[in-house]
């Protein structure tokens, strides 16, 4: 964008600033911005800066081609220009959202939008951590992203206690990939591919061979557990058990754990399965119940919506995408509910006995697992010494 030869609007009261040369003339262009803040819309910015409602109709008919404006969040940002004294008069407009990408829309002539992605570098993280504090200050310690400390406590709940099971000097060996933009910001979630914790007893490993797929956890070099987090980069809000309840108050059983995440966040199926509910259920809101055979069902509750195709009967692997949180149902924000029943009798979800014996290692998954090990320098053994 040339903003040189324009003339910038303070967004505010969209008048203009004190002219420092010459005033502008009828025909010259003058620029305009906006930051989104909660509550804004496109069609609500643009207006308050004396768009026509039907200029403003084409435009969004034109950018819902490319973008749906119902991802504007706080923080994007608008620029337009238009002719000095006629706002009707526009001559471009873009939208910058996430990740660097800009939605550009022209004027000249029938409207035209089109998607502008900046380009970005794929790149390749390995760290070795020694964990002496938290799992959480030691990824810190090395710029690695905070949101591994949640996802790995997730994954690996069933065979360690990071609080309990930690006594200080253990490794941990890291390798994810995340897409680079040329500011050096990074775009989008890095990708987790291995992991490799050493206690005193034990190695446990973990190895994701698609970026949104399943995960396999072996220890001693055996596998163990296949399984999806139900949401990744989450805060884990409330466990299993007794607790004071948010919205009603009292002391009452929590029968699941909540992650705490923004509406919108993806939800995924943890298990291979079926579907057997999708629909409302009272204080739950809307609801995905998912039967894993053996008397398993993990429960998926107050969503914002449900995936589409999602319904009774859909099968489903570890992984797939079911739906997105929300805060339907009785509930004081917006936050997943993750609960696992076992005979209808609701069971601690981090208890690696819930879950039934499925599937768990495939040949591509342990040859992923031999290729980490070597290119970070672990021996292809089972006794978890390093190599």
């Amino acid at each position: 964008m040339i903003r040189s030869a324009f003339l910038i609007l303070a967004l505010a009261s969209f008048a203009p600033l004190q002219a420092v040369a010459d005033p502008p003339t009828a025909h010259l262009p003058m620029a305009f911005e906006a930051t989104i803040e909660p509550g804004d819309t496109l069609d609500s910015v643009l207006g308050h800066a004396g768009i026509p409602a039907t200029i403003r109709a084409e435009a969004a008919l034109a950018l819902s081609g490319v973008y749906d404006l119902t991802d504007l969040r706080p923080g994007h940002r608008i620029e337009w220009t238009a002719a000095s004294g006629d706002p009707a008069s526009l001559r471009h407009l873009s939208l910058f959202v996430e990740d660097g990408v800009e939605i550009a829309l022209t004027f000249d002539g029938p409207i035209a939008a089109r998607r502008l992605d900046p380009p970005v570098r794929e790149t390749d993280r390995r760290e070795t951590l020694t964990l002496n504090g938290t799992l959480y200050d030691a990824l810190m310690a090395r710029n690695a992203p905070e949101r591994f400390a949640v996802d790995l406590t997730a994954l690996l709940a069933g065979q360690v206690d990071f609080r309990r099971d930690l006594k200080g000097g253990e490794t941990f060996a890291l390798v994810w990939q995340e897409d680079q933009l040329p500011d050096g910001s990074i775009a989008g979630e890095p990708r987790l591919s291995y992991a490799r914790l050493e206690l005193t007893d034990r190695v446990l490993e973990l190895v994701a061979t698609e970026a949104a797929g399943p995960v396999i956890v072996f220890e001693d070099g055996e596998a163990v557990q296949r399984s999806a987090a139900p949401i990744l980069g989450a805060r884990l809000s409330s466990v299993f058990g007794r607790r004071n309840h948010p919205v009603l108050g009292g002391v009452r059983m929590h029968t699941g754990i909540d992650y705490a995440a923004p509406v919108g966040t993806e939800v995924s199926a943890t298990g291979a399965g079926r579907v057997i509910f999708a629909g409302t259920i009272r204080g739950y809101g809307t609801t995905i119940d998912i039967d894993h055979g053996g008397g398993v069902v993990t429960r998926y509750a107050h969503l914002s919506e449900i995936a589409e195709g999602v319904r009774e009967g859909t099968r489903v692997k570890a992984g797939d995408e079911i739906g997105a949180v929300g805060a339907t149902g009785l509930v004081s924000g917006p936050n997943l509910h993750y609960e696992v029943r076992v005979d209808g009798r609701p069971v601690d979800p981090k208890d690696q006995d819930a879950l039934p014996e499925q599937e768990i290692a495939s040949a591509d998954d342990l040859n992923a697992l031999a290729t980490w090990r070597s290119e970070t320098g672990f021996i292809s053994g089972t006794d978890g010494e390093r190599g």
